[in-house]
């Protein structure tokens, strides 16, 4: 019975996580400089778009390790913790910015069928 639990609970958080699968992929982007500033414009999602801070950078390697560490949501809004190291070098290799194990609390909720990051917390 226990047992049956625990796996019901195992699956359900599965899902949880494969459902937010697309804003992680969305959050890696905005990192790795791929997607444009007025695509995030207006959006806490900008926080992560340096191309805002650095727009006549040309970059040339982006280091990223970005790991979800827990997920909670009810399919409409929650939140997702995670903790991510990044650095971004211009063509020559030099640092242009960077964040090193930095814990963050997203506030999500779908919008139009699509997870949006609403509220970003983390500590100054």
């Amino acid at each position: 019975m226990l047992a049956s639990i625990f796996i019901i609970i195992g699956v359900f958080y599965t899902v949880m996580l494969l459902n937010t699968n697309s804003l992680m992929s969305q959050v890696r982007d905005v990192f790795l400089w791929k997607i444009d500033c007025s695509e995030t414009a207006g959006k806490p999602i900008n926080t992560y778009n340096h191309r805002n801070s650095f727009p006549n950078e040309v970059v040339g390697k982006v280091d990223l390790t970005l790991v979800r560490l827990l997920t909670l949501h009810n399919f409409s809004k929650g939140y997702i913790w995670v903790w991510y190291s990044e650095k971004a070098y211009n063509i020559d290799g030099e640092l242009i910015t960077g964040s090193n194990n930095i814990i963050t609390k997203w506030k999500i909720q779908k919008e139009h069928g699509e997870w949006e990051i609403i509220d970003i917390f983390e500590s100054p």
